[in-house]
């Protein structure tokens, strides 16, 4: 391996998914992260394993690898100007933090910036949010797709899905080639089928299994009291998917079906209070549940399914949840009306909404 990618993010995402790609295509893997002790680990035993959840794949061992801190500047500036790839899976709020940290230690060097969050245009906002003037710096958008449900393991190992998909903005050239994982294509389509039917279909069950006490997502597809929404809700998110006139049925049922599957797989522990979390920003204007619900509305499609989880988004107690007590305290507290006024922004469509998601 004689290329560089620096990994800005040595969490479950950048071990059980990045890093393997990266190697896959003959990159060094050297990690950067600000936990001290998951740095330390990472140096002593330099590897680890991933192990696929109810599969046959064989277990990926992970060699090779090295950690640097976040904190160890002299190091880290070093390192950048080695490298021809910077990756990131740190949360889309620091993705800011890491731009300007290579910016700065750029001398000049052709550099690709890929940004693997869920997020969209993580990579190329970003750099117009920093007004990034480094003409050698190329940013590439990227939907990424992989379920790692929370890890209770004190080692580097980390259990995944076997499924992984990661899409690239065909307008752009990365340094990854195409595989079983990798592809380029439409960015702007992917980023919304995969943030509506996933992330969307994804939280709804998660609120509608909350209140309804269950603990996994997986539970939400046997359980005689949430299958008739589990329907519904997924049927919802497909019609806003064909709704954008991208690809046929056929095909969008493919893909509604392997999430399906996915779901309801009983060996990964995805747990709802997981899932649920971050309201705030998962409920607000264009985001997984008012975009696509948006689209139903302006085209006089059913919203059975999120008409019934706004009900209860208002009638029931999620403050276990991270971040639903300011939700509820700066959203629905407001009420129906301003929520859609306000939060959504949908004044001009406010007849639209209370008519049909009710006040």
């Amino acid at each position: 391996m004689d290329k560089l990618a620096l990994h800005f993010g040595a969490g479950n995402i950048g071990r059980g998914f990045i890093a393997p790609v990266l190697q896959e295509n003959n990159f060094e893997v050297i990690f950067i992260d600000i936990d001290e002790n998951l740095i330390n680990k990472i140096n002593q035993e330099k590897k680890y394993h991933i192990r696929y959840i109810n599969s046959k794949k064989e277990t990926n061992t992970i060699e090779n690898i090295k950690g640097i801190n976040l904190s160890d500047t002299k190091n880290l500036s070093t390192l950048i100007k080695k490298s021809e790839l910077i990756t990131t899976s740190v949360g889309p709020n620091y993705v800011k933090d890491v731009v300007n940290t290579v910016s700065d230690n750029n001398p000049g060097n052709d550099l690709n910036f890929i940004a693997f969050e869920n997020k969209y245009r993580c990579s190329t906002t970003t750099k117009t949010e920093c007004k990034a003037d480094d003409k050698n710096l190329h940013f590439i958008d990227a939907v990424v797709d992989k379920i790692i449900p929370i890890q209770y393991s004190k080692f580097l190992d980390v259990n995944v899905e076997e499924y992984g998909s990661i899409v690239l903005d065909e307008n752009h050239n990365a340094p990854l080639d195409e595989s079983d994982v990798v592809t380029y294509g439409n960015y702007e389509y992917e980023f919304k089928k995969k943030l509506w039917m996933l992330n969307g279909f994804h939280l709804c069950l998660a609120y509608f299994g909350l209140s309804k006490n269950l603990k996994y997502i997986h539970e939400l597809f046997t359980n005689s009291d949430t299958q008739e929404f589990t329907k519904t809700i997924s049927t919802n998110f497909f019609e806003s998917i064909f709704l954008l006139g991208f690809e046929d049925k056929d095909k969008i049922e493919d893909y509604k079906k392997s999430i399906i599957d996915r779901f309801s797989n009983d060996e990964i522990n995805d747990e709802l209070i997981r899932v649920a979390r971050n309201p705030f920003f998962k409920f607000s204007q264009n985001e997984r549940f008012q975009g696509p619900l948006d689209l139903l509305l302006k085209n006089k499609r059913s919203i059975e399914g999120f008409a019934e989880l706004l009900d209860i988004l208002f009638d029931y107690d999620f403050s276990a949840v991270e971040g639903f007590s300011e939700f509820k305290e700066k959203v629905l507290n407001l009420g129906k009306t301003n929520m859609y006024k306000t939060y959504w922004n949908q004044g001009s469509n406010l007849h639209l909404y209370s008519d049909s998601m009710g006040l």
